[in-house]
């Protein structure tokens, strides 16, 4: 009875130091109670029953008190008041307990973690474990636990999971749950190495297109802009593509000219004149429907022969330089060198000449394309002021598609003959070019035998006949005069109609001579007759030594 009694109070005490780690975290009222109840009754049945069995249970039972107060101790109590004083067994029993934690920091400093020692009774070979300490924090707390000694039948108290942990490797401190999350949340975060590798290659190419954009918006103009109202530019024009204002200032028409002309399509039924007369001196004019278009014939060659001579000035052609006849500049008509071969070599100036005094349709065909084709030249009409001109097809032009007025060839010549667009040798040589014109039939016609100089271009088709001219007369008066006339095919009346014209304009130009001596008051001077009769009154008075000069 009485070892049965020390066994049982043994269990008591070991049960009691289970319920003091059963509630670590309560108050450390109930620890101490269970540490004081474990070491009394460990003593007393101990001193009572005297046998050693008990003795040595019950101070396995005061030890495992003891162990419960050195984790209850850290806990103040519920009240906040410290508990009663330990008995001497319990005194007894922290000593140990600070040793046994003396030689566990000794160990760690040695092998770098805590070693888990196991306390068993000293029951026999069967007994079960009492008490097993274990590092559990980094604050150095720990923790007591005490299985069953009842052979098994009793629950094992519920151990906490770093407690089981640390039971599974003993002698080995468990690695901290938050360290172990920490790596793996860096592990989770860590972008895959494929997925950095794309990116890169993105973003590469993205600055390589934004470089090469850059480069391409920088050397291909902005289209937008291009296309916006306000920002659209119309195509640079050279300073040389202003249009000139016509080459005299023109001061009144010449009324008594404009009726006689008006007179000559009742003269010439089915003719339609078309003139234009400037004295270039006075800038008196007669315009007989001069502004009206009207198919041009060989009278365009007049304007394609001043764009000759200034690129002649400007240094762009030179006029002695070889130009070859080509297979399709050849143009049957006019002229004689169609006869050539192709392959045939002039220099540039003859091309000039053969176009004006022989009417060359493959040298003017030459001088197009010398002087950069249908469009360039077009252009520089267009420049020159020559609103109703315009070359649409090479020559000979049949079909009368090409265009011209009286006026405009009135203007092309005074724009020849004043030389503010040409250089004086250019306006000479142009001069002399039209002065040797083989076709003197029409404005020339007849004016040689009155002491006139002539300069002039024809142009004949079927359906329209041409002439214009510069006329200098004897007595330095000049006068430019260009007259065209629609007709039925090759109607030779035509050519008639001219002559009239050119004789009716020299008339005008002819009486406006005026008399050295200023007329008496009573002495007529609008007429030629008056002039003649007052030349011969004078020189009858001249005669007469007493008349006064």
């Amino acid at each position: 009875m009485t070892d049965a009694n020390g066994t049982q109070n043994n269990s008591g005490g070991g049960y009691s130091a289970a319920k003091g780690l059963g509630t670590p975290n309560h108050s450390n009222l109930s620890s101490r109670y269970a540490t004081a109840n474990g070491a009394n009754n460990g003593a007393n049945n101990g001193a009572n029953n005297g046998a050693n069995n008990g003795t040595a249970n019950g101070g396995t039972s005061g030890a495992s008190g003891a162990s419960g107060d050195s984790y209850g101790k850290f806990t103040p109590s519920a009240k906040g008041q410290p508990s009663s004083r330990p008995a001497k067994s319990r005194v007894t029993a922290e000593k140990s307990t600070r040793l046994a934690t003396k030689r566990v920091r000794r160990d760690r400093r040695r092998t770098g973690h805590a070693p888990i020692p196991i306390n068993r009774a000293s029951n026999g070979a069967n007994s079960a474990p009492v008490s097993r300490t274990t590092k559990i924090s980094s604050q150095g707390a720990t923790r007591a636990i005490a299985p069953a000694t009842d052979g098994g039948t009793s629950a094992r108290p519920r151990l906490s999971t770093r407690s089981a942990a640390t039971a599974d490797y003993p002698g080995r401190v468990p690695t901290s749950r938050n360290i172990s999350r920490k790596r793996n949340a860096r592990r989770s975060r860590k972008t895959p190495r494929s997925l950095l590798v794309i990116s890169r290659l993105i973003i590469g190419g993205l600055g390589i297109a934004a470089i090469g954009g850059t480069l391409l918006m920088a050397a291909i103009p902005d289209k937008e802009a291009s296309e916006a109202p306000t920002a659209e530019v119309a195509p640079a024009t050279p300073a040389t593509e202003k249009v000139a204002p016509f080459p005299i200032t023109l001061n009144q028409e010449i009324a008594p000219l404009k009726a006689q002309m008006q007179e000559l399509p009742n003269i010439y039924p089915g003719l339609t004149p078309k003139a234009f007369y400037v004295d270039v001196d006075t800038g008196d004019f007669v315009d007989l429907d001069g502004s009206e278009s009207i198919a041009a014939a060989s009278t365009i060659k007049l304007p394609i022969l001043l764009a000759f001579f200034e690129e002649v000035d400007a240094g762009r052609i030179d006029p002695n330089q070889i130009v070859a006849m080509q297979p399709e500049q050849i143009a049957e008509g006019s002229g004689d060198m169609q006869i050539e071969l192709p392959g045939t070599q002039y220099t540039a100036l003859e091309v000039a000449t053969q176009m004006i005094t022989n009417s060359d349709n493959t040298a003017t065909n030459m001088m197009i394309d010398l002087l950069g084709g249908a469009e360039q030249m077009n252009s520089r009409f267009q420049r020159y002021g020559l609103e109703k001109t315009k070359l649409n097809n090479p020559l000979p032009d049949l079909d009368g598609t090409n265009t011209t007025s009286a006026k405009d060839l009135v203007r092309t010549l005074l724009i020849i003959a004043k030389g503010d667009t040409l250089t004086l040798r250019s306006r000479d040589r142009s001069l002399n070019i039209l002065s040797r014109t083989l076709s003197k039939g029409l404005i020339p016609a007849g004016l040689a035998e009155k002491g006139a100089l002539t300069y002039n271009k024809t142009g004949d088709i079927g359906s329209a006949l041409g002439d214009a001219a510069i006329v200098d007369l004897s007595n330095g008066k000049r006068y430019i005069v260009a007259a065209l006339v629609e007709r039925p095919n090759n109607d030779g009346r035509a050519a008639e109609l001219i002559r009239r014209i050119s004789g009716l304009t020299f008339q005008q130009a002819d009486q406006a001579i005026q008399s050295t001596r200023p007329p008496a008051a009573d002495e007529p001077t609008s007429t030629g007759e008056a002039q003649t009769t007052d030349l011969e009154t004078n020189s009858e008075a001249v005669a007469d030594p007493e008349a006064p000069l």
